[in-house]
């Protein structure tokens, strides 16, 4: 399973593909979508929502994950999170890929362990994941942690599906040991 993480935002949006398969979780390819602050904002929008469309059709996601919007103090930056995230779901919605959210703590309660981790645990505990090339590149200042948000919230999607994997073969294993036991004491008595 191909799973697409998105981290949005209209100055700098954060991707990442990762893999999900009995071999575990690999990493695919991470970036960003940058837009120029001097544009438009319809113009910055249009941008991400075609460079998303971009990534969708050309790497084929089996479904596309994002960070739910948090409450801020500052809600110009909500609202223009939330306008990044619109043209997102589009974007998916025209490529008819599944979609899917999770909230900033359970993304990081998933990755590290700790629901209030900071971006610098996040993006250490990534690399622990999937390995250390997954890193900005050397003495370029980039927004690495946009796309290291990225691949965390597609990893957490990933643990949540291996997770419901998990609980169900436990589920199913309680059902026939009780069916089991049921029959067995059934056998007893006759």
């Amino acid at each position: 399973m191909l799973i697409m993480g998105m981290d949005p935002g209209t100055a700098t949006t954060g991707f990442g593909l990762v893999t999900l398969s009995d071999k575990g979780n690999e990493v695919v390819t991470w970036g960003l979508i940058e837009t120029d602050k001097s544009l438009l904002k319809e113009t910055r929008l249009d941008f991400i929502f075609e460079e998303t469309l971009r990534l969708i059709n050309k790497h084929k996601p089996d479904v596309f994950v994002f960070e739910k919007v948090f409450f801020s103090n500052n809600a110009k930056t909500v609202i223009a999170v939330g306008q990044a995230q619109g043209v997102m779901l589009l974007a998916a919605s025209k490529a008819k890929v599944h979609v899917e959210e999770y909230a900033p703590g359970t993304i990081k309660k998933m990755i590290t362990g700790n629901g209030r981790a900071n971006k610098k645990e996040v993006q250490q505990h990534i690399r622990m994941i999937l390995g250390n090339r997954v890193k900005s590149e050397a003495h370029k200042k980039t927004h690495f942690d946009n796309a290291a948000d990225a691949l965390a919230i597609a990893l957490t999607h990933a643990f949540k599906l291996t997770e419901n994997v998990v609980a169900l073969k436990t589920h199913e294993t309680i059902k026939k040991s009780a069916k089991v036991k049921r029959v067995s004491k059934l056998g007893a008595s006759s």
